[in-house]
């Protein structure tokens, strides 16, 4: 083995040893960072799951206090209107419609009556909290754990509903399903009085949220926390969870990993490791209690540790890239000392080897010869000596070979230019391309922004305009009190401007889901004059209030169909008002639909103000009306067209339009009789028709 490579095998051991064990160190250091930050990150996404659930109850504490102040309310609690009772509590499942039961009890905690229909007796774990209230004399709202035979009829739809199917932890064999029959719910009671004194005390109104099976807390924490799953249980059974693993996406009714007795000694939470189907995942538990403190369930959080275990192995690259580093660098230092010390020996030996083959033009170097007492030194000047001496007898290959290298000098030149050009040219290329798919990425993200801010706005505009209408109603119809003619006028045109702002957002959120392809079809059969005559009844009153005439004929009579109901009855229903909304008093509308084969032909035509040939097409694009006097005088936005041709294409069917001013109007549009084998027809045509491409492609 050469001195070189000796020198070599000792700088490594030196160095590679430490750096090992630095790699070492910093790898368990790390881990233990890693898993106090994931500690972390479940503690603040715990506390945004728990806040969730209390915003619920705040909610519903808000709904109870509000609601049993109304005089109407009241009064039919004094006076035991059960009839009056009833409608007035489905009024409230209308605005809360989260409500999973809603109860209303006498002053001696007698039930009156319950939507839906509930066990005529009363819930015991309920007691303390009703007389909490009656000394409070507020609304108060907890979470608490009840069975469900305590409430609902066995083999009720809302028993069903409720209960948790059990998992069987892979056990075979002929063994019954077990249920579980407890439930936890939110929920949340308002005493009644007979008036604002709070003297005299009429009964309760008791409203709850029951978890079991519900999703809406699972769902609406993974939006706010990504790759992060929440899960609730009871009694050490999860009843509602968005848990996934490689081999199963459903785990309500499976056991939690640290039972419940566990937790009954910790004061904030347990955070640990489970291995769910070959996949770990970290997790954070923490118990609910109810208002008396009693731990009624438990509130988990989790998520993949392979979401933490990225970070982990780009640091530990990281480290290794470093080590790796400074080895080479250690190499190259230890290379150029052994060189050094052995160059001079390694340079007579190579000048050595190319003297025998026959090599003449050689030159040593004057660094090498520096030590003129060496053995080395003498050697190098003898072989410089032989080289002078043979120097003389190359000096004509030389000049050729010098004259050659300088031609080859000359074409390497070229050869760098020309490499340089191609270059410069793939980096223009390049920054082109670059340039043009950002482009195309800002204009998709513009386009998601632009439909999930009108879906976001439509949102959160239904709920404040709904009780607005639904006060406008109240006043409009004299519930607290007559109103003068000028008065009637203004509460009727905050009305009608409510429902017509409302009609607007629920298209604009129609437009955005199908936009966002989270639209789809509910088909079934049914026949299509029950369609067309339901949507006649909605658009009556605006034609008897103008006095058109609209007739409707089906041919060959009535026939069934497979197609989604609600969204024709949709299509007919802008189609039918906006017809009437333009024909002009004692006009006509005439609806017509035909069965021609495979399809369903409708026409609506009326005798109204007409579109301008050149306005025709304008009228299906989103946001555009016609300019017209006439129609200024009438509300719009441009969505009612535009949403109907999406939901005719939803259907694979078509929608078009012929006008004369001032003559009418025929929009006619065709969908399959059986939208579900048509829409499958076509998607086996596509898919046959795109293999047939690729196998020509290959």
């Amino acid at each position: 083995m050469s001195i070189n490579k000796k020198l070599l095998i000792f700088v490594i051991v030196l160095v590679v040893v430490p750096m090992l064990l630095l790699f070492l160190i910093s790898t368990l250091v790390l881990d233990k960072q890693i898993e106090k930050s994931a500690q972390s990150y479940l503690e603040n996404a715990l506390k945004i799951a728990r806040n969730r659930m209390i915003g619920r109850l705040e909610e519903m504490k808000k709904g109870c206090q509000t609601f049993t102040q109304s005089p109407e309310f009241r009064k039919s609690v004094k006076e035991k209107n059960l009839l009056s009772l009833g409608q007035e509590l489905g009024e409230l499942k209308t605005v809360y419609d989260y409500l999973d039961f809603i109860i209303v009890l006498d002053a001696n905690k007698d039930p009156l009556v319950s939507l839906p229909a509930t066990k005529k007796q009363n819930l015991e774990v309920l007691q303390g909290l009703m007389e909490q209230v009656g000394q409070n004399k507020e609304a108060l709202s907890s979470e608490t754990m009840f069975d469900l035979n305590d409430l609902f009829p066995p083999d009720s739809e809302e028993y069903n509903k409720f209960k948790v199917k059990i998992a069987r932890n892979g056990q075979g064999g002929s063994e019954e399903q077990q249920y579980l029959t407890k439930c936890l719910a939110g929920v949340a009671v308002a005493p009644i009085y007979w008036d604002d004194h709070k003297e005299r005390l009429s009964g309760f109104l008791l409203v709850g949220d029951i978890v079991n099976n519900d999703q809406y807390f699972p769902k609406t924490y993974s939006l706010s926390v990504k790759d992060s799953y929440l899960a609730i249980s009871i009694q050490g059974v999860r009843v509602t969870s968005n848990i996934r693993s490689p081999k199963k996406e459903n785990f309500i009714g499976s056991r939690i990993p640290i039972p419940l007795e566990s937790l009954e000694g910790l004061k904030n939470s347990y955070f640990g490791r489970v291995n769910m189907d070959d996949e770990i995942h970290v997790f954070l538990d923490e118990p609910i209690s109810d208002h008396e403190g009693r731990i009624v369930g438990v509130l988990g959080v989790g998520i993949p540790e392979e979401k933490f275990s990225v970070l982990i192995n780009t640091n530990r690259n990281l480290i290794f890239v470093v080590t790796f580093l400074c080895l080479c660098i250690m190499l190259v230092i230890g290379r150029r000392i052994s060189l050094r010390i052995t160059r001079p020996i390694i340079e007579a030996t190579r000048f050595a080897e190319a003297i025998v083959r026959g090599e003449r033009d050689l030159i040593i170097k004057e660094e090498l010869l520096e030590d003129g007492r060496s053995e080395t030194t003498i050697l190098l000047k003898t072989f410089q000596k032989m080289a002078r001496d043979l120097k003389e007898s190359e000096e004509e290959r030389k000049r050729f070979l010098d004259k050659l290298k300088e031609e080859h000098d000359q074409q390497q030149k070229l050869a760098e230019q020309l490499q340089v050009m191609n270059d410069e040219l793939e980096e223009k290329v390049e920054a082109r391309t670059q340039d043009l798919r950002q482009a195309i990425i800002a204009l998709k993200k513009a386009d998601e922004v632009k439909s999930q801010f009108l879906a976001n706005m439509s949102h959160e505009l239904r709920t404040p305009l709904n009780a607005i209408i639904s006060a406008s109603e109240i006043l409009r119809d004299k519930i607290f009190g007559s109103l003068n003619e000028k008065q009637e006028k203004y509460i009727q045109n905050i009305w009608n401007s409510g429902v017509h702002l409302l009609q607007l957002i629920n298209d604009i959120l129609d437009l955005s889901k199908i936009e966002a392809g989270k639209m789809t079809l509910s088909l079934s059969h049914f026949y299509i004059a029950e369609i067309v005559a339901n949507s006649f009844q909605v658009v009556k009153t605006l034609a008897y209030r103008k006095n058109i005439e609209v007739s409707t004929q089906i041919f060959p009579g009535d026939f069934m169909i497979k197609a989604d109901g609600k969204k024709l009855k949709q299509i007919l229903y802008n189609l039918l008002s906006n017809a009437i909304k333009f024909t002009p008093e004692g006009g006509k509308v005439e609806v017509e639909v035909y069965k021609r084969g495979e399809f369903m032909q409708v026409m609506i035509r009326d005798n109204g103000i007409g579109i301008k040939e050149e306005d025709q097409e304008r009228v299906f694009r989103e946001f555009e009306q016609v300019d017209s006097s006439y129609e200024r005088q009438h509300e719009g936005t441009g969505l009612g067209l535009p949403l109907t041709k999406k939901l005719v294409e939803m259907h694979g069917g078509e929608i078009y339009l012929t006008s004369k001013p001032d003559q009418g109007t025929e929009v006619i549009f065709t969908i399959p009789i059986d939208t579900e084998s048509f829409l499958a027809s076509r998607a086996n045509v596509v898919a046959k028709r795109d293999g047939n491409g690729k196998g020509l492609n290959c």
